[in-house]
């Protein structure tokens, strides 16, 4: 797996170096001291498993360089490391595609969960946060509707999930890498605004995936 650190000081990333390297034993690991930099990195190897981007790097424009890493990037998770933790700064990294955010005054066991985490397929953002963006005055959207908009390969992978299936069965199932069953997890999980594969579950099942993968399919 190759992991890109991207952050100006160098004495942080080589803190976050070592917890990747405890973390991921065998992490190929990749560093850029500004987004431009990161873009290049990006451009020339863009087979990147997992993104940790410092949100105040120089030439990073808040949630304009998430969005152009997330195009850059459309399969990878991207955690956003940072300094600021105000709840604006997060949810604009939540919109904008990111899978994590983790403050800088984060003790380093807790960062290596994190990683591990939103490297699984899951996200990760402070409570108060995803409890504010589901109050927020936005379009309502149903359980099913929000469903029904996922790729027909996700809805296989959801189902499967949903019959207590692990990554090692699923890919079997359908002929997929782990990798590959992952990255549809992750997509899964920020479409439906859920963190773990327990919560997925059950919200599939409160629609009838079990017995019925695709619920929603035009008939």
């Amino acid at each position: 797996m190759r992991i890109l650190i991207a952050d100006d000081h160098e004495l942080f990333r080589d803190g976050l170096r070592l917890i990747v390297e405890d973390t991921f034993a065998d992490a190929e690991i990749r560093e850029a001291e500004n987004f431009t930099s990161a873009l290049s990195l990006i451009d020339r190897q863009g087979d990147i498993d997992l993104a940790l981007v410092d949100f105040g790097m120089p030439g990073l424009d808040g949630f304009n360089g998430i969005t152009t890493l997330r195009t850059k990037l459309p399969s990878t998770p991207i955690v956003v490391v940072s300094g600021r933790e105000d709840r604006e700064t997060i949810y604009d990294t939540l919109r904008a595609g990111a899978s994590g955010y983790i403050p800088k005054s984060t003790s380093r066991a807790r960062i290596a969960g994190i990683l591990e985490t939103v490297f699984e397929g899951g996200i990760h953002f402070p409570e108060d946060v995803l409890d504010a963006l589901h109050s927020r005055e936005e379009p309502v959207q149903t359980r099913e509707s929000i469903i029904a908009a996922l790729t027909p390969r996700q809805l296989e992978v959801l189902a499967l999930v949903c019959k207590g299936q692990s990554n090692k069965e699923i890919a079997a199932s359908l002929e997929l890498t782990e990798g590959t069953v992952k990255v549809h997890l992750g997509a899964i999980f920020r479409a439906l605004r859920v963190t773990n594969r327990t919560s997925a579950a059950m919200l599939c099942a409160s629609v009838g995936m079990e017995e019925n993968p695709h619920p929603f399919a035009s008939t």
